[in-house]
């Protein structure tokens, strides 16, 4: 019976030849059926009269029609069935010499050619080989495809296409399936997302795991069959033999609680054994707890498999997909707070990176993220080749980093997202044959680390001490329930971790866990290290010193960038990027700070993020920091370094202005008028999150109000003062300024500012150069002072001015002598001078002459023995600025509050 082997195994339907579904192909397996037979079943073959091929071991038959391939592969079109490739199973072993294979090689080439078919392969079952058809043909030798990886319908659509090295951008297919699983389910889109991620892995690993690792009964393809026909096979649906068999599979394969075997990373933490707890996939959305039955869900589930189907193999990823991932499911729904609120937008990933240069890294440095979520900041640099591209290698099966990356967080499910998310960035490792399931294990659990021992604190319990070179990230922040925080704190006190007390250690953070963050920061950061952190608004311009105090005595601040409103996701409230870096000594010089308004990040900032490349200001003021703060340029600043960083969105400001008794919030230092040309304007805001945002600001403000007003009553008590008139000699020396011209300052650019009478602090008249100041004799003020205007609209304005400045004449300086530095406060000094001008009713008149400025008395605080008090000086100066710091605060709130665009 010629038919007899397919009647047998089933191929033969109603008189149909029907093979079994090998992907977008169909399957017969073969032995004893001639091409002959197949031919006239409808199988598009014309064997040849004869092989032209020099073969050496293998004699085929002498009319090619005999012959009898163990395996024919073939694409339907209707009613056709065009051959596309043949193979030869061998028995385990067979290819114990050369001329084993060539036997097999030739016997599956001339069915190859009999067939017309453009693949051959040859099996032990253990190993694949293949052969380019075509290519031997022509060259009359068997030319092999550079293909190691078994046999599956990824790899013959790669070999009949060549496009194995063809990157491809399942955008499209992520938008599709969203769609299928939220209408079907109404998850949220962590759910969702952990459903799609989960099926991508599967169709990933089947398409590129070898059968010994993952057999075919659990690959993706066994899922395509008919439904029912499936049911019949397993007697359950696809969607179940899923959960109860193929889910369970790969989790053996990505197995919880792996252990970290890297010592580095456990003695970074001070931790004896670092584990990670849980496998690259969870949460699948089909298995929510629902009345419904996970058979309700089969028909959008073969829809999804379908889909990733007829997209076909996934063997190199777009890295635009792998980074776009997470924001396409962020951007596909209005109810983004579950997942936005850890998710930091790509486009200000990028930037970041850039900044960090990580690529200098020399090696064995350590990069961490201590609040990692799904892992941008510490994956993203594997994708480029200025980053760190090919940083993880595999040797004898265990990976090997050139730079050791690590990302922390305190949450199961991001823990699995972010595995995941590392699994796609490493997806091309998986097809290299040095890769091994363990070294990718062991990858993932050396780079992503759950931190949950304490749910609260996070990895707030186990802080690093002067061994990281950088950190990046956003760390959460809430003022609101912060109180959690500090009880939790309170809770360990005596408990040490790498060495430290932590209640010690956190003690006078400040408010807030963004402020214990920033503790944990600058103590991780080596001598040199640098830290990149996203931080509100309000953690920048509270008038608390202490945290303030606490960062500057380890670190330098290289920069404080606003990002624009809305960038995130799930928040309208103000962002910053704040740029530190540790100090190796006390007596090291501070560095200017570079100030920067972003007012776009390259996409848009509604809920559809459309690209715009062409807009982009963080990517240009990243490139400002690295010209001016760049590895290669530390400790090399200059006029004209400083020059060409100042731009309409960046200003380069000395590290005075950013002191502990200084808002660190950049604003400040553009005029109204640049901010107007700015367009700094507020976004749109739904009306509940406005509310919301100002309620939280509110809270906090509220706060700090009741401190103030408790430090200003105390130091506001009747105590024994001393009246000074500014013309007493023995403390002060009072004068104008010099006659500097707009023109002359044109004409003769420098770097000494040059202040004159501005109603705000930060404005100037310009710069001049030093050698126009010499030849007109007009002094450079050699050490702080205070300068009171006294002309035009602002006249009766006090400031402290720093060293190396010069004054105009429409501005009075008032410089201490001796005796003066010793017994008053300049600060003091300063706000008692306001008060004495406010007092004196000059604010209303439109020339303070110097005679008149000499007039002012100042109020003094003296000890009960009549010493000059300036310690209590120093304590109303502190508290007066920090008032004023509160001031401009409310001020600020009242004029968003004003400027907002509520909806």
């Amino acid at each position: 019976m010629a038919h007899e082997e397919l009647v047998q195994n089933r191929y033969l339907e109603q008189g149909k030849l029907v093979g079994s579904r090998f992907g977008a192909f169909e399957r017969l397996s073969l032995g004893n059926t001639t091409l002959k037979a197949l031919a006239t079943l409808g199988v598009t073959i014309t064997p040849p009269t004869e092989i032209k091929f020099p073969l050496v071991r293998y004699k085929p038959p002498k009319n090619p029609a005999n012959l009898r391939p163990d395996q024919l592969f073939l694409q339907r079109d209707g009613d056709n069935l065009m051959p596309v490739a043949v193979g030869e199973n061998k028995d385990h072993g067979a290819f114990l010499t050369e001329r084993d294979q060539l036997y097999a090689a030739e016997q599956a080439l001339c069915n190859a050619i009999a067939c017309a078919t453009p693949v051959a392969f040859y099996t032990d079952g253990t190993t694949y080989h293949y052969i380019d058809v075509n290519a031997s043909i022509t060259a009359q030798r068997i030319i092999p495809f550079p293909e190691k990886r078994d046999l599956n319908p990824a790899v013959l659509h790669n070999l009949l296409r060549g496009d194995t090295d063809t990157v491809r951008d399942p955008g499209l297919l992520a938008e599709k399936v969203w769609q299928l699983i939220w209408h079907t389910t109404k998850a949220e889109p962590r759910q969702c997302l952990l459903t799609f991620v989960e099926i991508f892995m599967l169709k990933f690993l089947s398409d590129n795991l070898s059968t010994a690792a993952l057999p075919r009964a659990h690959q993706f393809y066994e899922l395509l069959e008919d439904p029912s026909a499936f049911k019949q096979r397993y007697g359950v649906l696809p969607i179940e033999y899923y959960i109860r068999e193929i889910r369970p599979r790969i989790k053996t394969l990505f197995p919880d609680n792996v252990v970290c075997n890297a010592d580095d990373v456990g003695h970074l933490f001070g931790l004896q054994t670092v584990v990670s707890k849980t496998s690259v996939i969870n949460g699948f959305a089909f298995l929510r707890s629902s009345s419904d039955g996970i058979a309700t869900f089969s028909r959008t589930f073969v829809e999804i498999l379908h889909a990733f189907n007829d997209f076909g193999p996934l063997t190199r990823i777009d890295p635009q997909f792998k980074l776009r991932l997470y924001e396409t499911f962020l951007k596909r729904s209005a109810r983004q707070q579950r997942l936005g609120q850890f998710f930091t937008p790509r486009n200000v990933v990028r930037p970041v990176i850039r900044m960090a240069e990580l690529g200098a890294l020399p090696d064995n440095s350590v990069v961490l993220d201590p609040a990692a979520g799904v892992g941008g900041f510490i994956l993203e640099p594997l994708l480029f080749e200025d980053d760190l591209k090919g940083n993880i290698t595999f040797r004898n099966g265990h990976p090997c980093f050139r730079v050791r990356m690590i990302g922390i967080d305190v949450e199961a499910d991001l823990h699995i997202l972010a595995k995941a998310n590392m699994m796609l960035h490493l997806a091309e490792c998986i097809r290299d044959p040095t890769t091994t399931l363990a070294g990718l294990n062991a990858a993932m659990a050396e780079t992503i680390l759950l931190m949950n021992e304490n749910e609260t604190l996070g990895s707030l319990l186990n802080p690093p001490r002067d061994s990281v070179d950088v950190i990046l990230t956003n760390p959460p922040y809430v003022t609101d329930g912060s109180g959690v925080y500090a009880k939790e704190l309170a809770h360990l006190k005596g408990v040490m971790k790498n060495g430290v007390d932590l209640r010690k250690y956190y003690g006078g953070s400040g408010l807030g866990v963004e402020s214990l963050f920033l503790r944990y920061i600058t103590g991780a950061l080596k001598p040199g290290g640098r830290a990149f952190v996203i931080v509100p608004l309000g953690l920048l311009n509270r008038t608390e010193a202490g945290p303030r105090i606490k960062v500057l005595q380890k670190c330098n601040i290289l920069a404080s960038i606003q990002l624009p409103q809305g960038t995130f996701f799930n928040t309208t409230q103000k962002t910053y990027l704040l740029v530190l870096e540790r100090r190796h000594t006390d007596a090291d010089e501070r560095p200017p700070v570079l100030c920067g308004i972003a007012r776009t990040i390259g996409e848009t900032l509604d809920r559809y993020r459309a690209p715009t490349p062409e807009d982009n200001d963080l990517d240009q003021i990243a490139g400002i920091f690295v010209a001016l703060h760049g590895r290669g340029h530390r400790g090399q600043y200059n006029e004209h370094s400083v020059d060409r960083a100042e731009t309409l969105i960046t200003k380069v400001r000395d590290a005075a202005d950013f002191s502990a008794a200084d808002r660190w919030d950049v604003a400040r230092f553009w005029s109204d008028q640049e901010l107007v040309a700015l367009g700094e304007k507020q976004s749109a805001v739904d009306r509940i999150d406005w509310l919301n945002d100002v309620t939280d600001d509110l809270e906090g403000l509220l706060k700090e109000l009741s401190r103030a007003k408790r430090e200003l009553t105390a130091l506001s008590a009747d105590g024994p003062t001393k009246d000074i008139r500014l013309d007493d000699e023995q403390y002060f020396h009072v004068r104008s300024g010099d006659r500097i011209k707009t023109e002359e300052i044109r004409a003769n650019p420098g770097s000494i500012v040059v202040y004159s009478c501005f109603r705000d602090a930060a404005m100037s008249k310009g710069s001049i150069s030093v050698e126009w100041l010499l030849e007109n004799d007009i002094p450079v003020e050699h050490e702080r002072f205070v300068s009171i205007n006294a002309n035009g609209a602002s006249v009766g304005k006090v400031f402290v001015r720093e060293a190396g400045c010069v004054i105009t004449d429409d501005v009075i300086a008032v410089h201490q002598t001796p005796r003066g530095r010793k017994s008053i406060d300049l600060d003091f000094l300063a706000i008692e001078l306001r008060r004495a001008v406010e007092q004196g009713g000059f604010l209303y008149e439109a020339k303070l002459f110097l005679a008149r400025a000499k007039d002012l008395t100042v109020r003094v605080p003296i000890t009960p023995s009549g010493a000059f008090d300036r310690q209590r000086q120093q304590k109303i100066a502190k508290a007066v600025k920090r008032f004023d710091l509160l001031r401009s605060r409310v001020h600020d709130l009242g004029q968003r509050a004003q400027d907002a665009r509520v909806i």
